[in-house]
């Protein structure tokens, strides 16, 4: 049963990383005019696929090289997803970590918590 409750908190977490992530490229996304297909089922699709590649990456092919692919994939699915070009993918990743950096930092000021730490 203790192997139960740990899948079961996994699938919460996930599905609120799932949100959290959905939030930002939605809001990543709002910036760029040319971006379509910007609802929340859409931009939700589009957070599952991401995630499920990093899985899949992170997994089978660990490492540099692993990310490099899983990137370009990701800015592959961004572009197809939204009718974004290869560039403006690009941009909405880096805007939407962006704006993840600013909202921790603030969470973290405001509540004295850290949501991400830097390892160097």
């Amino acid at each position: 049963m203790a192997e139960l409750g740990n899948i079961l908190i996994d699938l919460v977490l996930y599905l609120v990383l799932l949100i959290i992530m959905t939030i930002f490229l939605k809001i990543a996304l709002s910036f760029f005019k040319k971006a379509r297909n910007t609802n929340f089922g859409r931009v939700f699709l589009t957070s599952f696929l991401i995630t499920l590649v990093i899985f899949l990456f992170d997994f089978f092919l660990p490492g540099l090289l692993g990310l490099i692919i899983a990137l370009i994939i990701i800015w592959i699915i961004i572009s197809a997803m939204h009718n974004t070009g290869f560039g403006y993918a690009i941009l909405i990743t880096i805007v939407a970590i962006i704006l993840y950096i600013i909202v921790a930092i603030i969470i973290g000021l405001i509540f004295g918590v850290a949501l991400f730490t830097f390892t160097f």
